[in-house]
């Protein structure tokens, strides 16, 4: 009965393909911006140190604020937030590469930073709404959107750059400003959306389970920890270990992309079929074992398929996850988007660096088995996801138990079921 709904995979508008237009475009700032950093080496004479003060500003703005920004949309929709957004984020990747004085290519980092940071929060709550009863194929969309991003940022970096020297960062003006005035346009709309669904949600909608979120937010933590391990040390490891040449080990990471954008755009409708629970164990389970066996595998192409997979099992479950999540926090949706994209993220920055320094000293090796180690972490606390759910389906008064679209099921299939989660909810 879970997962068949009638209704799924078809959304009530397509607002969420509009909000995936924005996080298009601000994470192809943020992409962009680690492929204009050996141009700044080059071209400018920056030290490693300053380059890396560029990613920390540019990090740091951009996942310590979230939450801000996420607080102040649940106070009041703003959905000029994400206009605002999208020409900050390509102002600020735009001016690094035409100011001098190195303190304000600092401060434009952190500018690129803060306009990623006010896009994700509303985006993502707005995702939430504007998805009815298919919240996860909704942030699915969404969410692919950041991976698009991520692919496009470089290419169109080192386009530009090449063509018109470091001046060509402003091609970021002509992708995001004509975008940031699109979603003004549509302002209304989202302001429309936010009350409409919001109004229908506060019906039913009970108090927030922080304890619950929490252990969700773990896991999209070591999600983090494991994406960010993967893209930094894997191509490394096949170089030093496999002796393959560093062009080859870069594609390694474009593949990477791909397949985990691929999985992303899939995540909505594979949440149908499986409970998202259940998912993240799944998930977490050939994590784990494929962080083993790549460590452990003799042959290159035994790494590389790998890696595929393991693109997957890091991809597959997060929209799902994050929607889980909001869930939790019927009550503060944008709180939950922030700390979700924001802090999540940030904690996989924040241990890249201490896991490099492992490397530096005992080797590649034992990092990735620091990074099985991680899933495995990811994998018990999915279990206690799993624990948590099983519970408020027994504590659900239904008679048959709960089969709403958060544990699985479909709007069908939920009848009646949102008002009983309103005592459900709160006992979290």
């Amino acid at each position: 009965m879970r997962g068949k709904g009638a209704g799924a995979g078809r959304l009530p508008n397509k607002l969420p393909y509009l909000l995936m237009g924005g996080h298009i475009c601000v994470d192809a700032a943020q992409g962009g911006l680690a492929s204009v950093l050996p141009f700044l080496v080059i071209q400018s004479g920056y030290s490693y140190v300053e380059i890396t003060a560029l990613v920390l500003a540019s990090n740091s703005a951009s996942a310590v604020i979230q939450p801000l920004f996420g607080w102040l949309g649940d106070r009041k929709p703003r959905p000029w937030l994400m206009a605002v957004g999208v020409a900050l984020a390509g102002l600020g990747i735009a001016l690094i590469g035409v100011l001098d004085a190195f303190p304000l290519v600092v401060v434009a980092a952190m500018v690129s930073g803060i306009g990623n940071a006010m896009l994700h929060p509303e985006g993502a709550r707005l995702a939430n709404l504007a998805g009815g009863a298919d919240k996860a194929v909704s942030m699915s969309i969404f969410s692919v959107g950041g991976q698009i991003g991520f692919c496009v940022g470089p290419v169109l970096s080192v386009a530009a750059i090449t063509a018109f020297g470091l001046a060509g960062t402003l091609a970021y003006l002509v992708l995001c400003i004509p975008y940031a005035l699109v979603l003004l346009a549509f302002n209304g709309r989202f302001l429309a959306c936010g009350a409409g669904a919001g109004q229908a949600d506060g019906e039913t909608a009970g108090r927030d389970r922080w304890g619950a979120f929490s252990v969700v937010l773990g896991t999209l933590s070591v999600r983090s920890i494991v994406f960010y391990g993967v893209t930094s040390f894997f191509p490394l490891y096949l170089v030093s270990a496999f002796g393959t040449s560093e062009d080859a080990a870069a594609l390694l990471i474009t593949a990477f992309s791909i397949c985990g954008a691929v999985a992303t755009a899939l995540s909505g409708s594979v949440a149908h079929k499986v409970p998202t629970p259940r998912l993240m164990v799944l998930c977490f389970i050939f994590m784990t074992a494929s962080l083993a066996l790549f460590v452990t595998a003799g042959d290159a192409w035994v790494c590389v398929a790998l890696v595929m997979l393991l693109a997957v099992c890091v991809n597959l479950f997060n929209p799902a996850a994050v929607a889980l999540s909001q869930a939790y926090l019927p009550a503060h949706l944008g709180m939950a988007s922030g700390l979700s994209f924001g802090v999540a993220v940030c904690v996989g920055g924040v241990v890249s660096p201490a896991l490099g320094a492992l490397g530096d000293s005992v080797g590649l090796p034992l990092v990735i088995w620091m990074l099985a180690v991680f899933a495995c972490v990811g994998l018990a606390l999915s279990m206690v996801v799993c624990v948590i759910e099983k519970r408020s389906i027994r504590a659900c008064p239904l008679e048959d138990g709960c089969y709403t679209p958060e544990h699985g099921g479909s709007d069908e299939d939920s009848s009646g079921a949102c008002a009983a989660h309103d005592d459900v909810r709160g006992r979290g």
